[in-house]
């Protein structure tokens, strides 16, 4: 089983300080990506896409490409993207659904 938690602090974890806050009425739980000058993105991730593999592998990609925009490397992250992530068998193998 794949903690989401984990999955998305692996994915940023070479590029940036991970931390979530949870404790929002609704479950939705606020991602912050954090260097060395502060916090870089801010996203707020719901119970939805934290409790399906693939959203929440589109919420990573989507962050990053958002990432890539803001430093001038739009078309380069959107090549990246077309390839098949790295994770994604290992993703579909460990994933035991939904977490709550």
């Amino acid at each position: 089983m794949v903690n989401p938690f984990k999955f998305v602090s692996d994915s940023f974890k070479d590029q940036f300080q991970v931390r979530f806050t949870i404790g929002s009425p609704d479950g939705s739980t606020t991602l912050s990506l954090l260097d060395e000058q502060g916090t870089v993105a801010q996203r707020l991730l719901s119970v939805e896409q934290l409790s399906d593999p693939a959203k929440l592998e589109q919420t990573i990609q989507s962050i990053r490409f958002g990432l890539a925009i803001d430093r001038g490397q739009g078309l380069s992250c959107l090549d990246e993207m077309s390839r098949p992530a790295a994770n994604e068998e290992a993703l579909a193998e460990r994933w035991d659904g939904p977490v709550r």
